[in-house]
């Protein structure tokens, strides 16, 4: 029941001579709430003597005079008995619209609230930086210590972030206490930063009516009030409940030594081992034998080239199509030949290399698709799709004969139920490639957490040290090779390769003295791949928790008597999936050089021996980052108490975690009415806060999109 008999409502804005009706809605956010307002047109004229400012940085002033019938008085008298006032300053108002009827002639203009303010400004920095998995001391900063430091560089005073210390108590949201976020920030907004901070935690920027910003807790907060309550002004909001939430990281990072083998692309756009080439130089055995032509020279391959172009009359050649063809062939042995390597296998592994009769079988089919390939077959014609095909199969056998050994995640095997190490089936688990380690590292010129990069280790000819064709360990410079991921290739700046002593033919004659002869380099890739199932999905780290049984929702039982007996169908929800992509697993393969033993006549290789299999779940608190995002989905979840209700008058009530929306209304008779949203938003004029939030992001990845690079700040690794 309303308190009063009639009341008033009126709406000043400085400059505006007459406003007819008005509307504004306070939500939750950053983002800057419109009071759309409708005036009398006046003039614009500075000149006009009845001219008057619309100012710039002015004042939104809602009143409501609220008045009671004086009893036993003829005529009816009331007086005034209460006067309820909301002050909004710093407001702007933005471009006006014209509305024209029949009978009408009305101005419609926006007016934006503070927060129109909190775009600007420029705050910077690192917090929480973790080395090797922990956060150095001298940057550990609470969740309430970084929402402080923005609040003070956006000038807000007697703010209020009490309601964050719920994350540093243990016995309280068992699920995010000790949370110490990484934050990076670098020259944005400082409400920005606070955003990007308290939502993901579940908490809420509230703007208060006082012109405090109080940080709250989603979902906690005062009950809607029952004085002034028009009819129907509730509106029931019944939560969609899974019978439990799973968090989904990002794909997990598997990192390894991998053994490397020495590819080229082939005129057909296809890669394949070196030996397998239309353009692999063919010893008098007629086996491909790349021992034969210079290393980055390629004179075996040439020579064809160079014959034709002899043979050129009047400047054309001869045989256009073989000269282009040809042409082509060296040009993609000189770009790609000892320049690129695969990866081929995990340097450990249960299966001792390959099985000899499936490589012979793979061998010779590369041979085949070599030498049609050379004769201008291609994809589409019957011989070449069906060698293709074999081809392809062979080394998917290959491969798989192999029973190559991810280090790190374990499978149960079917027959025994044990688990035991996880045994790739295909090549194309491992695809595409990362292009940087699993391990954790800082950067040192920009100080940001990163990936390390990729090593690459092995024996090679190194023309500076020249004869010494190093170890498995020597490495090669990061700025000489990338990472093609969507191959698992290594592309190198420069031919890489090594020389091997060997007894040679001369002339049909063995020579007397070995002889230093090219080969592909012995090279040791120590990267971090995927792994994938046999249809294509990425492993991620993942954590599922129930629901309390008292949200879950139960099927209500049937009615007694229903013709035709229905059957009646399964209770319960699936899983509710949550997206983390800045939850990562990652597993590193440690690894020990095992000197080769030197025998008379032999001598074993060094090898790399797997020691052990770290990985960060402990170490970077996984599960309580995973914890964490599923007790802020619970509050969505969990909310309690939601809907709204229509007041007669001017609520002059303030938004907390549970009051999520406050929208005023000033009609053209001068009534006003105040809305109050629990736990939910009914305004359909202003986007919901999750909207708001998704508009802030895409406005902010535009705005990177669009800004020039600063040619001093180095890239971060993808």
């Amino acid at each position: 029941m309303s308190n009063f008999d009639q009341g008033v409502g009126s709406v000043f804005y400085p400059g505006i001579k007459q406003i007819v009706s008005a509307n504004y809605s306070r939500s939750h956010g950053i983002t800057p709430d419109v009071c759309q307002i409708e005036m009398a047109p006046q003039t614009l004229d500075a000149s006009d003597p009845d001219y008057t400012p619309i100012e710039p940085d002015g004042y939104l002033l809602f009143q409501f005079d609220e008045y009671t019938a004086v009893t036993n008085v003829s005529p009816t008298q009331y007086n005034r008995t209460g006067r309820t006032q909301i002050l909004l300053q710093g407001c702007r108002p933005d471009k006006a619209s014209v509305r024209r009827s029949a009978t009408s002639h009305t101005w419609t203009i926006p007016v934006y609230d503070r927060r129109w303010k909190w775009k600007f400004g420029s705050f910077s920095g690192h917090w929480n930086v973790k080395k090797n998995g922990e956060i150095e001391p001298r940057k550990k900063k609470t969740p309430r210590e970084l929402a402080d430091m923005c609040l003070e560089a956006m000038g807000e005073k007697n703010y209020d972030t009490r309601d964050l210390l719920d994350l540093e108590k243990k016995q309280s949201l068992p699920y995010r206490n000790q949370i110490f976020p990484e934050v990076h920030w670098d020259r944005i907004p400082p409400a920005q930063a606070l955003s990007s901070l308290v939502t993901p935690l579940g908490y809420r920027v509230c703007l208060g009516w006082d012109d405090r910003v109080r940080i709250r807790k989603y979902g906690e907060g005062a009950l809607l009030p029952t004085e002034d309550l028009m009819s129907g002004g509730f509106e029931a909001n019944l939560p969609e409940t899974p019978d439990s939430v799973t968090v989904l990281g990002g794909i997990t990072m598997h990192e390894a030594i991998w053994d490397l083998e020495a590819v080229g692309l082939d005129i057909d756009g296809e890669w394949r081992p070196i030996d397998h080439l239309s353009y692999a130089p063919i010893d008098d055995r007629g086996e491909p034998n790349w021992t034969l032509p210079v290393p980055g020279v390629f004179d075996m391959i040439k020579a064809p080239l160079d014959e034709i172009e002899s043979m050129k009359t009047n400047g054309v050649p001869v045989d256009k199509d073989e000269y282009q063809k040809r042409r082509d062939q060296y040009s993609l042995a000189m770009q790609t030949v000892y320049r690129c390597y695969r990866l081929k296998y995990p340097t450990i592994q249960t299966a001792s290399g390959d099985d000899p009769g499936l490589r012979k079988k793979y061998d010779d089919l590369g041979y085949q698709m070599g030498l049609i390939v050379d004769l201008g077959h291609r994809s589409g014609e019957k011989v070449y799709d069906t060698l293709q095909e074999k081809y392809t199969e062979a080394r998917r056998k290959l491969f798989a004969a192999s029973k190559a050994v991810l280090p790190g995640p374990q499978q149960i095997n079917p027959r025994t139920g044990k688990k035991g190490d996880y045994i790739l089936e295909e090549f194309e688990q491992v695809l595409p490639t990362f292009t940087t380690r699993a391990e954790l590292g800082i950067d040192s010129y920009s100080g940001k957490l990163i990936r390390k990069p990729v090593e690459v280790t092995g024996n090679y000819f190194d023309e500076v040290k020249e004869g010494d064709n190093g170890t498995i360990e020597t490495r090669i410079e990061g700025d000489k090779f990338e990472v093609v991921p969507e191959l698992g290739i290594i592309r190198f700046s420069e031919p890489i390769y090594q020389y091997k002593k060997e007894f040679v033919e001369i002339d049909g004659k063995k020579s007397e003295e070995k002889q230093d002869v090219p080969h592909p380099a012995d090279l040791f890739a120590r990267i971090a791949t995927p792994l994938k199932n046999t249809v294509g999905e990425p492993a991620r780290y993942e954590h599922r928790e129930e629901l309390k049984a008292k949200y879950r929702t139960k099927p209500a039982p049937l009615p007694s008597g229903l013709k035709d007996n229905p059957r009646k169908i399964p209770g319960g929800t699936d899983t509710k999936v949550v997206i983390k992509n800045e939850i990562v697993l990652a597993y590193q393969a440690q690894y020990e050089l095992k000197k080769g033993v030197v025998f008379s006549d032999y001598s074993e290789p060094d090898r790399f021996v797997l020691t052990d299999v770290a990985n960060n779940e402990e170490k970077e608190h996984l599960k309580e980052q995973a914890l964490a995002a599923i007790d802020v989905e619970n509050l969505r979840i969990n909310s309690e108490d939601s809907g709204a209700g229509v007041y007669a008058g001017l609520k002059k009530i303030e938004l907390d975690g549970a009051i999520q929306q406050v929208a005023i209304s000033r009609t053209t008779s001068g009534g006003m009415t105040t809305t109050v949203s629990r736990n939910s938003e009914v305004n359909v004029i202003v986007p919901t806060f999750d909207q708001r939030q998704r508009d802030l992001a895409l406005k902010e990845l535009i705005k990177q999109q669009e800004q020039t690079v600063n040619k001093t700040q180095q890239p971060e690794d993808k």
